[in-house]
């Protein structure tokens, strides 16, 4: 029997998984205390993070004649820089991620039971995979902070400070201030199902809409439809606006870590390292995955409102339904897409696959340079 996630529970776990990041802001009906608690985990996070980053940049500048060195500390270094951008974004995106949040909240709550069909369709159809990868990127933390207890190394990272660190409290200290930065570093990269919720959001939203367009009768009936409609493509917008540079970001940060993994499994490295290094790169390619999942079905659930329309007894109808009919099977002709003018055309599978395609000939390029180089 597979296991039953409601919407609340689905809804919750993404929030935890962000909350030692404060990326899911908190509802306008929140207390000062509240309020004050929340700035004061993401500025201490913040912070964190910084002082973690630091030293990072330094172990791969130290360690540049040190492979093994160099790179476990510039694939943290990337996904450090990473979880900074995203919270910084995150920051800045602050009243609107409230809204979309607080418009999706109350969704769910008030869904009636064809609402709750598709949001329960919704959940099924990821609720593994999503709960799988936001464990895996904490387990993969847990690691890090193992791993110097069984190899006797002095810290959980390469990092290299530019001070003495051979006094004990000072060593505890710093050791501390990694652990806790690398479930910080775990808790950015969750950031990208907060996104993926808001888009799978988008998707129930069309879905539901296009059940209601295939029922239509009336005039009455038709307005609603295209009072949502016009709804749903602000909300679209919105959420665009919310989460394009998050996305950037991600891509951005991942190719860099991909091209970078895939040169590091070329060399002559143990296979310990080349093991962790294949994680990374597979993580990286895995985090694309995610936003490009939900963005696919946007612009399929958002085209496929044109076919639903046109399946409803409209024909029979009045000028002005027929009118209203052919506009909404107009607009469907563009679908709905989370795009970055001159960066990203559309977060869709078929970028998926070609943003796998260009990374691996960056690398091959990459590689044949070296290669004249030696």
């Amino acid at each position: 029997m597979m296991l039953s996630v409601t919407s609340q529970t689905a809804l919750n776990f993404t929030e935890m998984s962000v909350y030692f990041v404060s990326s899911w802001p908190p509802t306008k009906f929140v207390n000062k205390q509240q309020k004050l608690w929340f700035n004061f985990r993401w500025w201490l996070a913040f912070t964190l993070l910084l002082l973690f980053l630091l030293p990072l940049l330094n172990g791969v500048y130290v360690h540049h004649k040190h492979p093994v060195k160099m790179i476990n500390a510039a694939c943290l270094s990337a996904a450090t820089v990473q979880a900074l951008l995203k919270m910084l974004i995150c920051r800045a995106q602050w009243p609107r991620l409230q809204m979309l949040h607080s418009e999706m909240d109350k969704f769910i709550k008030n869904a009636d039971d064809l609402e709750n069909k598709y949001i329960r369709k919704y959940i099924e159809r990821g609720y593994i995979f999503h709960g799988f990868v936001t464990s895996s990127m904490y387990l993969v933390s847990l690691v890090f902070i193992i791993e110097p207890a069984l190899q006797s190394h002095q810290f959980p990272t390469d990092s290299v400070y530019p001070f003495r660190i051979q006094h004990e409290a000072i060593h505890i200290a710093l050791y501390t201030q990694q652990i806790v930065a690398l479930f910080l570093v775990a808790a950015a990269l969750s950031v990208d199902f907060q996104v993926a919720i808001l888009l799978w959001f988008i998707g129930i939203k069309f879905e539901i809409l296009g059940d209601l367009c295939e029922r239509v009768s009336t005039n009455l009936e038709l307005d609603k439809c295209i009072i949502e409609h016009q709804r749903i493509l602000w909300y679209a917008d919105q959420v665009q606006r919310a989460v394009c540079f998050i996305t950037f970001s991600a891509v951005a940060t991942t190719t860099l870590g991909v091209v970078c993994g895939c040169l590091a499994l070329l060399g002559n490295l143990p296979l310990a390292v080349k093991f962790r290094v294949a994680n990374i790169v597979g993580n990286a390619a895995t985090e694309i995955f995610i936003y490009a999942w939900p963005g696919d079905n946007i612009i399929t659930v958002s085209q496929e409102i044109g076919w639903k329309i046109y399946n409803c007894n409209w024909l029979a109808g009045s000028p002005k339904m027929v009118k209203n009919v052919m506009s909404i099977i107009q607009r469907a002709q563009h679908p709905v897409t989370i795009s970055i003018s001159g960066f990203i055309p559309s977060l869709s599978l078929q970028y998926y696959t070609s943003f796998l395609s260009t990374t691996f000939s960056y690398f091959t390029t990459l590689r044949i340079i070296l290669s004249a180089a030696g």
